[in-house]
């Protein structure tokens, strides 16, 4: 190594192999090597990214210092240019893995100063790693240590030498030559003469001695590599020289900058649809690769650039490893997260993905999340899974939780300021929480209107201290619906537009969904708090969904737009499984599905479904024996959670213009009559399951402000009555076959769990589940409970009411792949049949074709001609 010994080594504490570096006796006799070293570990140590060496510890035996390392399988890029010129694609991956690796260390105030192809590796499986930090620096904004000196020490071979310049010849920046200060835009130099060696086969800049070397960087160019002969596009060629540009300031001026720009020549996207917004929209098509990378490269690095000299909008789109649900971009436009399913169709997780790039990667931890938004420095992912507000290190690592939800998370902003502002429920206020998980507490509780029956979606404005939302009510009917501007600071709330959307905010224009299904931004006058223009179509349509008011797109503080256009996306089909979770048969066709319930004949089934063209939702039943299928409900509002009565005549359902539990005759001849009224309109109702006299529904009750608890509902219309009302939310109540037992699902502990009562009166409490259940169904003997455990996991548990309630030991039966839940309706995914051996699973559709998103730059600004 340049400073020091490396040796093979077997970690017995762990089981790994792992590299031992070790400083010679001589060498640690001399104070400036011992500090360098010291330097190194704490440098790397500080870094935690794949493509950078990882430090597992560090210490010293017999007065030597070592460090102990990652043990790699492979060689140095130095070692792989002794056969000549990388491929194109390959040499543009390997820069896109060090470039990353770069920004890494570049965010955390650290540059490496001493960039060349032996200090890169090539693993055997692909990766890249940088290596040897021991001439990194902090930069000037970090405190440096005791006698660092501003100047580089000159190098000609692989070793560091102690002295005024510290750097390797042919490989520095001008400003290292000079002995200037260096950051991150010398380490941008240093791969830019990295990458023209890739492509050409020889070095940058290479005389006959190190003098003549470094007058070279100081004053000459490199030959050009687009008529060096090897068929490289031109536009790779700008983005080494934009790399090797003598003054710092005509750099890329971030390593984050360089990776977007190299990510769109990796040549492993698909042919490319490039697009100008409506109202003409025109489409190339390309088949060859070359054509690819020069086309979207030259687009993208013209955007990224010349930021000043066009403000001419351009859209392209983004292929994705699987449908997406939900997603955002982080302010500065350069990463993407989404949730998706991937493309093994399985269950629904967070990926994290460079624009540019095709890399998209999940988080592990985020299974079953919902509505990812960014941290302010782009380093972290928050989500909501398992019940909880939840963040994640894009770097690597478990997500930390940061707060319970109260039910279906609506939508969270991570302010500058630190304070993350959060929707924990389908209805009610917004929640505020440090982004350290301290300091929970409800911050629009006061300002819920009587006819705000929720507050969500909230974004940050770029202050930490203002924040847009949506609030109001569940009917288009409701003229409060809209989206307000409020404060940290300033407890008031003032309607911007009236519309039933998400809104999302960059230079001085909000974006929103019209009652046209059109993306528009209108100029927003902060200060005055108002709406001053009229709004500019940015998208003609966009995926949206009418249950939640959520229509997919994000938008960056510079104005980048990202949507997807897939209305279809999370389908899912009813589909019959036995208890090894195989295919028994399919019930009617594919869409975006919800609440299958059966009949107590088995001969039906009755399910709610999106209806895009009218942006409604209806419940509709199913005939299993002739494989027809009927739509139930026709209110122009929502009406979801179909509930069958005992005897089969009768079903509930949530819904109408005035959100009540309503009841309609099976057989569609009579109209529908609504129960008791809720207590405020801010409140909800879902039916669960019917009394065994079908009396009373027992219904979950969401307040507007508050947990959830359990109701019941008279089927006369007499005032609803109080079930159960615990320390945490309780809901999905299943009343047992012998209308004498009560299954539902508790967060109290922290966590959801099942637990079971007694009916009529709630009298006895008996935990069904350990480690974590919803959604209890009961088998038609009454002595079994089905539910769903972590990840999705259907589960049996034999139970005993004999005297009293006893369970015995849990099976697991299969895992369910459900899609991601779009509405606080979405309260099953599963029933049971009569027999208990067979499962109506509403299961997740994979599609034969996954449409990508589409980003669009300068989004407010001249189409072009």
């Amino acid at each position: 190594g340049g400073m020091g010994e490396v040796y093979r080594a077997r970690d017995t504490r762990l089981g790994r192999d792992v590299a031992v570096k070790v400083l010679p006796a001589s060498f640690a006799s001399d104070p400036e090597r011992l500090r360098r070293f010291e330097q190194e570990a704490r440098a790397v140590a500080a870094l935690n990214h794949p493509n950078i060496l990882a430090v597992y510890d560090i210490g010293a035996h017999g007065g030597a210092p070592y460090l102990v390392t990652e043990l790699l399988e492979g060689e140095t890029l130095r070692e792989r240019l002794v056969e000549g010129a990388v491929p194109v694609r390959k040499a543009i991956d390997v820069a896109v893995q060090a470039a990353h690796g770069a920004a890494a260390a570049h965010e955390k105030g650290i540059i490496h100063r001493d960039l060349k192809p032996a200090n890169i590796f090539l693993t055997n499986d692909g990766r890249v790693k940088i290596l040897d930090f021991g001439l990194a620096k902090l930069t000037e904004k970090q405190a440096q240590a005791p006698g660092e000196t501003q100047g580089v020490t000159l190098t000609a071979g692989g070793a560091t030498e102690p002295g005024v310049v510290l750097g390797t010849v042919g490989y520095m920046s001008p400003e290292q030559v000079r002995g200037k200060p260096a950051d991150g835009r010398s380490d941008i130099f240093a791969l830019g003469t990295i990458l023209y060696e890739m492509l050409s086969g020889r070095r940058a800049f290479e005389k006959d001695s190190s003098a003549d070397t470094m007058a070279a960087i100081l004053k000459e160019e490199p030959p050009d590599l687009a008529g060096d002969g090897k068929n490289i596009p031109p536009a790779v060629d700008r983005i080494v020289r934009h790399c090797l540009e003598k003054n710092p300031a005509e750099r890329f001026q971030s390593a984050r900058d360089l990776t977007f720009a190299l990510g769109t020549l990796s040549g492993t996207a698909p042919a490319p649809v490039v697009s100008v917004a409506p109202p003409q929209r025109r489409i190339w098509m390309f088949a060859g690769l070359g054509v690819l990378a020069t086309l979207l490269v030259a687009s993208i690095a013209y955007l990224m650039l010349r930021p000043s000299q066009s403000n001419e909008r351009a859209e392209f789109e983004i292929a994705v490893p699987g449908e997406v649900s939900h997603l955002a971009i982080s302010s500065d436009g350069r990463w993407l997260a989404f949730v998706s399913p991937g493309e093994s169709g399985s269950e629904p997780m967070v990926y994290v993905e460079r624009i540019g790039t095709t890399n998209a990667r999940p988080l592990a931890g985020s299974e079953g999340a919902s509505y990812p938004f960014w941290s302010p420095d782009d380093a972290y992912v928050a989500f909501f899974a398992e019940g909880k507000l939840k963040k994640a290190a894009i770097a690597g690592g478990e997500p930390q939780n940061l707060a319970n939800l109260l039910g279906s998370a609506r939508g969270g902003s991570w302010g500058s300021k630190g304070v993350i502002i959060y929707a924990p429920d389908s209805g009610g206020p917004l929640w505020r929480v440090n982004a350290d998980g301290t300091d929970v507490a409800p911050l629009t509780d006061k300002l819920m209107a009587a006819r705000d029956a929720t507050h969500r979606w909230p974004f940050f404005l770029p202050d930490g201290d203002h924040f847009l939302m949506y609030a109001g009510g569940f009917t288009g009917e409701n003229r409060a619906n809209g989206i307000y501007i409020s404060s940290l600071s300033k407890r008031e709330k003032v309607e911007l537009v009236s519309t039933l959307s998400n809104p999302g905010y960059a230079d001085g224009r909000l974006y929103y969904l019209d009652a046209n299904g059109s993306l528009v931004a209108a100029p927003l006058d902060l200060r005055a708090e108002k709406v001053t223009g009229e709004p500019r179509m940015i998208v003609n349509k966009l995926a949206y969904s009418p249950a939640t008011y959520f229509a997919t797109f994000a938008v960056s503080e510079n104005s980048a737009v990202i949507y997807s256009a897939n209305n279809s996306a999370n389908r899912s089909q009813l589909t019959w499984l036995d208890e090894t979770g195989k295919e028994l048969g399919r019930v009617g066709q594919a869409g975006v599905l919800a609440n299958p319930a059966l009949s107590p004949d088995g001969r039906q089934v009755a399910y709610d479904s999106d209806d895009f063209k009218t942006n409604n939702v209806d419940v509709w039943i199913s005939d299993l024996a002739r494989d027809s299928n009927s739509r139930f409900t026709f209110d122009p509002s929502e009406e979801a959670v179909p509930t069958w009565s005992r005897d089969g005549s009768t079903i509930a359902y949530r819904g109408g213009s005035s959100q009540q539990v309503h009841l309609k005759k099976a057989n569609g001849l009579e109209p529908a009559r609504s129960l008791a009224r809720r207590a405020s309109e801010a409140d909800d109702i879902l039916p669960n399951s019917w009394s065994l006299d079908d009396k009373e529904i027992l219904c979950t009750y969401e307040p507007g402000k508050g947990s959830y608890y359990l109701v019941l509902a008279p089927a006369d219309g007499s005032p609803l009555r109080p079930f159960l009302k615990g320390a945490g939310s309780e809901n999905n109540g299943q009343i047992s076959p012998d209308g004498k037992w009560v299954a539902y699902a508790s967060n109290e502990s922290g966590d959801w769990e099942i637990y079971v009562t007694t009916f009529p009166g709630a009298a006895g409490k008996w935990q069904v589940s350990h480690g974590g259940g919803t959604e209890p169904r009961w088998n038609a003997d009454g002595k079994e409970i089905f539910y769903l455990g972590p990840k999705q996991m259907l589960t049996a548990v034999p139970v005993s009411t004999e005297g009293t309630f006893s369970t015995g030991a849990p099976r697991q039966l299969f895992q369910i792949h459900g899609r991601a839940p779009v509405s606080s309706t979405d309260i099953f995914t599963y029933d049971v049949s009569r027999d208990g051996k067979r499962f109506l699973v509403n299961e997740y559709v994979k599609p034969e074709h996954v449409p990508p998103l589409s980003i669009v730059f300068n989004a407010t600004g001249a189409t072009p001609k």
